[in-house]
């Protein structure tokens, strides 16, 4: 018999979100919804981030389809999870016999954990989602719970306590499952002023091993899909959706330079408008420095690049392969063919002090990006740099502020309030550079210079925002050791016991 199925994202509202560059469409469900929708199980996603009810009217509004199982998915790891816990307990209480399924990166991570804290959850997924996903609803078909033992890549509750089932293997052909588009209310999202967005994969996976990153352990292995089926899914979006833009949600999009070659080819030859956003490691951009016009025809309008540090034994010990030279000339490569780079840079990879702070100004201008992005370690507890930290360095309590927008630990050399300070400043005098105005209004590429315009607008507002919620909810204190409690403490470490990790569900995340 097939199930009434209903994929939850939970109302998170990001300050990002809601201020800057809009929302972003919950890919991981719209990959899973689908494979099941294709099974013969009636999908509907609700997106309660985008729509932004309290948890008691969601669980009003689930509880009309009565589905038989919810499954409930979020993009925000950490910082969404007690989002989704709160979501959870509405949709439990007001469905006390649904099934409530959990997924994504920080549930995958810490399984057994979730299921002993919350009872509202009956199962985790643990991993990529679509094969999961669609064991799981046959094995609830009809009620047959028993047999949630066969189902590879979950854990569950029964009699005896917590279950961790058996890995289930990373997916191998990545185009066997279709994204469910038509689940989608496409006039929700829209990006940057651009028109209506979405979001896609070419592959998954990563082959560097960051400290502070744990995708590389949640996706397992890199993958691909096949160039044409990709450029068909890009095709569907532009014509079919009358989608404009398109985030691609690769951690490495061109971990390979054939298949992404091949891909950017088959894009490119069907003239689709498209504005595509990717992320690139600045080692890769250098490699494909005579692919990058190929980049720009095939509408590549910004590449993301994790610098991360300036200082190149910072690089070497976190994992990246872009010391400075690399990334400077990177930045130069990308701005001759008129494709905008942001870079992320992380404070708190090394203990931040005024000169730490005067040294990256001084190094962001010679590196020269169009755009910076200026963040805050996040040390999520699946990483080496959560396994790591020392429990007392933590200032930040609130799962939901572990956003890499807010401060988490501390920095020896600096206060909260004189950190965010320093780092708000750099930003806003980096972009106030003589230079970048002048490439603000007379950059000889015309997308260019609207591509950049609009992510400069969209900071602005998210640095207001953010100063704005600050002064609203004060600047963090240190805390000594004996303040730190042992709830803080266990949350900022791997949980014992826990089974071996597995990447982040496609993304019931």
């Amino acid at each position: 018999m097939p199930l009434r199925i209903v994929l939850v994202t939970p109302r998170r509202r990001f300050i990002a979100n809601r201020f800057g560059l809009g929302y972003q469409m919950p890919l991981g469900l719209v990959f899973i919804g689908g494979p099941l929708a294709d099974a013969g199980h009636r999908v509907r996603l609700v997106d309660n981030d985008v729509l932004g009810w309290d948890d008691e009217r969601l669980a009003r509004e689930v509880a009309r389809d009565a589905p038989h199982a919810v499954l409930l998915g979020h993009t925000g790891s950490t910082a969404a999870h007690p989002a989704a816990m709160r979501a959870a307990r509405a949709l439990k209480a007001r469905m006390p016999g649904v099934t409530v399924v959990y997924g994504g990166v920080y549930p995958t991570y810490h399984a057994p954990q979730v299921l002993l804290e919350e009872p509202a959850i009956d199962v985790v997924v643990r991993g990529e989602g679509e094969e999961t996903a669609l064991e799981l609803a046959a094995a609830l078909d009809g009620g047959r719970g028993g047999d949630l033992a066969s189902v590879r890549g979950i854990a569950w509750r029964d009699g005896d306590g917590v279950r961790v089932n058996a890995d289930r293997p990373p997916i191998a052909d990545l185009d066997r499952f279709r994204p469910g588009w038509e689940l989608v209310d496409w006039d929700a999202y829209r990006l940057f002023g651009f028109g209506r967005s979405a979001g896609m994969q070419f592959s998954r996976g990563c082959p560097l091993r960051c400290s502070y990153c744990g995708q590389w352990g949640f996706w397992r292995r890199w993958r691909h899909r096949s160039p044409e089926g990709f450029a068909r899914e890009l095709e569907t979006l532009a014509r079919r959706h009358g989608v404009r833009i398109v985030w691609l949600a690769d951690e490495s999009f061109a971990a390979e330079r054939e298949p992404a070659r091949e891909a950017l080819e088959r894009v490119a030859a069907r003239s689709l408008g498209l504005s595509l956003n990717l992320n690139m490691t600045a080692a890769d951009v250098l490699r494909d420095a005579d692919l990058l016009p190929l980049y720009k025809l095939a509408g590549e309008d910004n590449v993301v690049m994790g610098i991360e540090s300036l200082d190149d034994a910072v690089v070497a010990g976190i994992g990246k392969h872009n010391p400075f030279e690399v990334s400077r000339e990177a930045v130069r490569l990308l701005r001759a063919n008129g494709i905008v780079s942001l870079v992320n840079v992380i404070y708190g990879l090394e203990d931040e002090t005024p000169a730490t702070v005067r040294r990256t100004f001084r190094r962001l201008h010679e590196l020269d990006p169009d755009v910076l992005n200026a963040v805050y370690l996040t040390p999520h507890s699946w990483t080496a740099e959560g396994r790591s930290l020392d429990p007392a360095r933590v200032i930040e309590h609130d799962l939901a502020l572990h956003t890499y927008r807010n401060q988490v630990i501390d920095a020896p050399g600096l206060s909260p309030a004189r950190l965010f300070l320093s780092v708000k400043l750099t930003e806003v005098l980096f972009h106030l550079r003589p230079r970048a105005l002048a490439r603000l209004a007379a950059a000889p590429d015309g997308r260019y210079r609207k591509v950049l315009r609009a992510y400069m607008a969209t900071g602005a507002r998210v640095v207001l925002a953010e100063a704005w919620e600050l002064l609203r909810r004060g600047p963090r204190r240190r805390r000594s050791p004996a303040a730190v409690s042992r709830r803080a403490v266990a949350r900022s470490r791997r949980p014992r016991g826990e089974a071996r990790s597995s990447p982040e569900p496609a993304r019931l995340a």
